[in-house]
Formats: structure tokens, sequence, C-alpha cells
């Protein structure tokens, strides 16, 4: 899993980064410019995702990143935070994270790439052969596996240990009331939100079709993830983590559940 205190710690030994307070994020919707937490918490809000009135809401800690997706991919910094409490945060250069990304590991730039594209709703598929090129080149650490239509690959609340990459088939990923809530095709990926925040899953995923998966199992997956740079990790992090909290308030939204670790606090919730 990525630890954003271990983070926190790499870009304080590594990085001369620039130390400042909560109406420095607020006054930087416009500047190219991403922030860490350093110290205190924020509240992240956002009443674009339900139709109720409601306003989803999700709070961020010490070494979670702000703004990395939206930096990185120069788009709106549309969701809007809450200072609840004393707070600082390190403010790091667009640039620098952009270019920490376009350097980073085959693996790191796809998750990225895929997950952004999730995020923004595009749904048209987009292969990505030199990714393809390179899983196939790494045969040797990657298990080739096969499902009958129907077989479960893994349950709600299951503990994570591989991602998935579809090589033939389709696969059905499904809600608490086994409704589907995606349908993955060749060329698709799952799995990745829960190895790296090291939570459980909270949908479950059945093969819709016979089909064969490359597995990426967690070990392989994260000894390429340590090697790259704290902004990557970030940007993983956080692409993952905004990506889980718009599919949570989609279950919430149309009544499907959401899967929750009773030992946990909850990860998304409304207000």
């Amino acid at each position: 899993m990525i630890c954003t205190a271990t983070l926190l710690e790499d870009l304080s030994d590594s990085h001369n980064l620039i130390e400042c307070d909560f109406p420095t994020l607020a006054r930087s919707s416009t500047r190219d410019v991403a922030f860490v937490i350093n110290h205190g918490e924020l509240l992240l809000t956002d009443d674009r995702i339900l139709n109720t009135g409601l306003t989803a809401t999700h709070k961020l800690k010490p070494g979670e990143p702000v703004w990395f997706v939206e930096t990185m991919t120069k788009g709106s910094k549309s969701p809007q935070f809450k200072n609840i409490g004393d707070i600082s945060l390190l403010e790091v250069n667009g640039t620098d994270i952009r270019q920490a990304v376009e350097q980073s590991g085959f693996l790191s730039k796809e998750i990225i790439r895929y997950s952004i594209a999730r995020l923004y709703g595009r749904t048209q598929s987009r292969r990505n052969f030199t990714f393809e090129d390179a899983l196939y080149q790494s045969k040797d650490e990657i298990d080739r596996v096969y499902f009958k239509q129907g077989d479960i690959i893994f349950n709600w609340g299951d503990k994570s240990d591989a991602i998935f990459f579809v090589v033939d088939g389709q696969v059905s990923v499904r809600t608490l009331k086994n409704r589907s809530f995606a349908l993955l095709n060749p060329a698709d990926s799952f799995g990745e939100y829960s190895l790296i925040t090291g939570k459980p899953r909270t949908l479950r995923a059945t093969a819709e079709t016979d089909c064969q998966l490359f597995r990426l199992n967690s070990e392989w997956v994260l000894s390429q993830l340590v090697k790259e740079h704290p902004f990557v990790r970030l940007t993983l992090h956080q692409t993952l983590s905004m990506l889980s909290i718009k599919n949570q308030m989609k279950l919430i939204k149309s009544n499907d559940g959401v899967y929750r670790n009773p030992s946990e606090r909850h990860e998304a919730d409304v207000e």
C-alpha cells in the first residue's frame, strides 16, 4: 500500500517545499500548484455528485495530496475544501508533478492514465499498446489466470492481493445488491484502489463470460511503485482515492450500498 505519512517524510527529506496556510490554498484555484497536508485536516466537499441537495464530504489527513490530479491534467480545481482546525500545507509546483509522472514507470503511468479517464467519465476504450507490451515482457513475474462465466474473482470485503488486467472476455464489477456497476472489457484493469490504499474490496468482480486475465500480485506491484518519485505516488493515491469517493457516492445515490469495514471510519459521507 502507499503510506501517505511515509511520503510526507520522503518529501520533507528530499525537497525544499514551501510551507503555507489555508488562505493560500483558497487563493490558488487558478495557480499551477498542488498541496500536501503537513499538519491538521481538511474536509473535501463536493455538491455536484448528488442531486438531492446534500454535499459529499471526505476528510483528508496529514500526508494526503490536494489538487494533484487537477494540477497534473491542468483541469478545473472544482472540489472545494473546508478548514476544520489548525492546518499547514506544503505547496508543490505543477510542472514538477507533471515531469515526475511523465518519467514514471509503465505501471504507474498506466494506472494514473486509466484512472483519470474513469474519473472524468471517458468511457471510450483507449488501448495502450506500450503498457500491454510491457506486461507481456514481464510475464515471468505476472500470472495468467482463467475464469469461467459466473466465477467470482474477488468478493466484497476481501483483502486485496492483486490488480487484474483483462486480456480476453468480460468482467462485471458488482454492488452489494449484486447489481452490475461496470462492465469491463479487454485492456481494462481493476482492483487498483484496494491494493494501493490497503483497504478491503468494496465491490465484487465476477466473470461475465469465460475470461483470461493477467494477475499482478501485490508484491510485484508494490515493488514497482516503491521505485517511483513521491510526487508519482501522491498522484496515484489521489487519483484512486477520488475515483473511489466518486464511486461510493454513486452507490449511495442509487441506494446500492457501500461495503465498509466495521473497524474503520467511513471513507466518504454526505451532509
